[in-house]
């Protein structure tokens, strides 16, 4: 192979390399799955918030409703089918947050629900301080109050965790301290305050027979929670 023939060969080959890399580069372009672009996003991204809060927005809460507002706690199961003979509503968000629920609270005043189950703020404690997250909390409370004055408000305090299965990210030396100032937050705010925590706690850890990760409920969770509730759901 002479040198000519060596140098249109390696041009050719370039070409083609350059014709495969934008072939490429266009595929990815179109092909890729983004959320799509708000003018005004949610400060919490990503999709599982996005499908929660835009299936939200197509099913608006019925009046005289009972509304279960919280994180993955709330969300991983069927209130409605553990309390058939009522109107229940799933307002669940995995991962969420205080600051979550105040972005999405709005959509739940204007139904003017008859109760409202709060359980909240495990996701904060992670990264953020007690009094910080009971803060947050209290300015849930009276947005609830202000928003939705004949709203039975119930403040659920947060379940143990099981340390052997869920590792050290969090502590319930923490979350009895959390739960502490719940109690004293539903005391000021005149708001009832359900004590899950010593139904589930078998010293001050949550048993291995309620939970498949450290923090997530099983079924047998699920109803305990519902057995610990009942009296309260009207």
């Amino acid at each position: 192979m002479n040198r000519k023939t060596k140098r249109i060969l390696s041009i050719s080959i370039g070409f083609n390399l350059l014709i495969i890399l934008f072939t490429g580069l266009t595929f990815i372009k179109f092909d890729k799955v983004d959320a799509p672009q708000r003018s005004n996003p949610a400060k919490r991204t990503g999709f599982h918030y996005y499908e929660r809060t835009t299936l939200f927005n197509e099913l608006p809460i019925p009046p005289d409703s009972i509304v279960f507002l919280g994180d993955s706690l709330t969300f991983r199961t069927e209130w409605s089918e553990l309390f058939p003979e009522k109107s229940v509503i799933n307002r669940g968000i995995g991962g969420d947050t205080t600051k979550g629920v105040l972005e999405r609270l709005d959509s739940v005043l204007a139904a003017q629900p008859k109760q409202i189950f709060l359980l909240i703020g495990v996701n904060d404690l992670k990264s953020h301080s007690v009094a910080a997250t009971v803060r947050n909390y209290s300015v849930i409370i009276n947005r609830i109050q202000a928003g939705s004055p004949n709203t039975e408000i119930f403040i659920q305090s947060l379940l143990p965790i099981n340390n052997s299965k869920y590792g050290k990210i969090l502590t319930n030396y923490k979350i009895k301290k959390m739960n502490k100032g719940l109690r004293s937050l539903a005391k000021s705010s005149g708001v009832h305050y359900i004590d899950l925590y010593s139904n589930f706690a078998n010293n001050d850890q949550l048993p291995e027979e309620y939970t498949v990760d450290g923090i997530h409920l099983t079924g047998k969770g699920y109803i305990l929670w519902k057995e610990s509730i009942k009296k309260y759901i009207d």
